[in-house]
């Protein structure tokens, strides 16, 4: 009896009293900015401060907000605007959050400390990856490579874009600035999906690029060891068939034969007439170099190169047109460049113009000159399609079939070959054809 006394007071000295508990457990939490922190647009980030028994911890709220827009004695952000209201909405219901993960803590009669309470909020352990660091990783690897110029800058903006949506999402459907990879759920993924076409009124590719974006970053941080299990694996990419736009020949020597008064223009047009006779990429154009020349046994010029978004080889025979051009702008770059070329949405949206000008009532895009290159150029004129994939640098010839239409006129020219080919055995006339009856 002694002894289970004795043990029962050892065990009570060891426990804290609930009494005790509650004396001890202060309790706060508020927000702060960084001003050390400024992003390119003048913003900093918000962060929530967690002060539990004069523990404290901070956590990224994933929200950003001008200094001067800023109220530090209120914690909340002045709220004259929609988007500042919006934030301050956000912030007080994740304080409702951690007041309310707190008051469970206290039910259970845990010992809470700060670092556990931010944990609890953030769906987190200290050791846990989550979905923003990988992302963040990735981000900042792809950025070493563009400083390389081995890496698309449109590419490494879409990155980001789906970065900044994921933030977005878990913020508006978990009330949670971040979670941890391995704590993500089967539905996460199509969630994600269904809150992008209802909020951004994306099209289904628009969605699937994005997804693809995403499946893209948290595979490769599994496979470089940053998180321990992929979780989008088995999410599967959607893709809808779409009707890529490309010039007929009518609207291509429209293009050909303008006359602009602005060099600028002429400029963008020549380049999107060199890749509508050789099928280069925007970032291949800008690359292209005079070492990239080769001049076959056959005695015709080729490219010989390799397309920067697959590192697939390239090889394409120069026709009149390139040639032409070539010669038009040589000694015009410098690095031993053969063209000019303006950044990418600077073409872009020089075509707009050009489109107008020349009376084209398409999208002109500088990628619509690599399609004109695989329906127009080439298989409305018979080049066989694994030819066109070869020139086109796809490693699977599905793919050189959504680019590259069957258009009406090569259907119409297949079929009178086939009707000379047919009509030439038919030797069989109708006084033949009865002399035989």
């Amino acid at each position: 009896m002694k002894k289970d006394t004795n043990q029962r007071l050892h065990e009570n000295a060891a426990r804290p009293s609930r009494r005790l508990r509650a004396q001890k457990s202060t309790f706060a939490v508020i927000f702060i900015i960084q001003k050390g922190k400024i992003r390119e647009d003048g913003t900093v980030p918000i962060v929530a401060r967690i002060t539990v028994n004069g523990e404290m911890v901070h956590f990224a709220t994933r929200m950003y907000i001008h200094p001067d827009r800023w109220q530090p004695k209120d914690y909340r952000t002045a709220g004259k605007t929609k988007e500042e209201k919006q934030i301050n909405e956000m912030l007080e219901e994740l304080r409702v959050l951690i007041r309310r993960k707190y008051d469970e803590m206290l039910r259970r009669e845990e010992v809470i400390t700060a670092g556990k309470l931010k944990n609890a909020i953030t769906g987190l352990d200290q050791n846990a990856t989550t979905l923003l660091q990988v992302c963040d990783r990735f981000i900042e690897d792809y950025t070493d490579l563009l400083k390389t110029e081995q890496c698309c800058r449109e590419t490494y903006l879409r990155y980001k874009l789906t970065r900044n949506r994921l933030a977005e999402f878990m913020q508006a459907r978990y009330r949670l600035p971040d979670m941890a990879v391995k704590e993500l759920h089967p539905r996460f993924a199509t969630d994600f999906d269904r809150w992008l076409r209802m909020n951004y009124r994306l099209t289904n590719n628009s969605t699937m690029k994005l997804m693809r974006q995403l499946k893209t970053m948290l595979h490769v941080g599994y496979l470089n060891g940053w998180s321990k299990n992929d979780p989008l694996a088995g999410y599967k990419l959607h893709f809808e068939k779409v009707d890529r736009g490309y010039l007929t020949d009518e609207e291509l020597d429209r293009l050909a034969n303008k006359v602009f008064a602005m060099k600028r223009l002429e400029v963008i047009r020549d380049l999107f007439l060199f890749s509508c006779y050789t099928g280069l990429a925007y970032i291949d154009l800008k690359h292209l170099s005079a070492d990239m020349l080769r001049r076959w046994p056959d005695g015709n010029l080729w490219i010989d190169t390799k397309r920067q978004k697959t590192d697939v080889p390239v090889h394409v025979r120069l026709l009149d047109v390139p040639i032409r051009l070539i010669e038009k702008y040589d000694g015009t770059a410098e690095g031993g460049l053969l063209f000019p070329v303006p950044s990418n949405q600077k073409v872009n949206s020089y075509l707009k113009e050009i489109a107008s000008v020349c009376g084209i009532d398409k999208d002109l895009t500088f990628h619509m000159a690599r399609h004109t290159f695989a329906t127009t150029v080439t298989l409305a004129n018979g080049v066989p399609i694994e030819t066109v994939s070869k020139m086109l640098g796809h490693t699977n010839i599905q793919t050189t079939q959504i680019y590259a239409r069957v258009i009406d006129t090569k259907i119409n020219n297949d079929m009178e070959v086939l009707a000379g080919k047919l009509n030439a055995k038919a030797m069989i006339g109708p006084t033949t054809a009865a002399a035989g009856l």
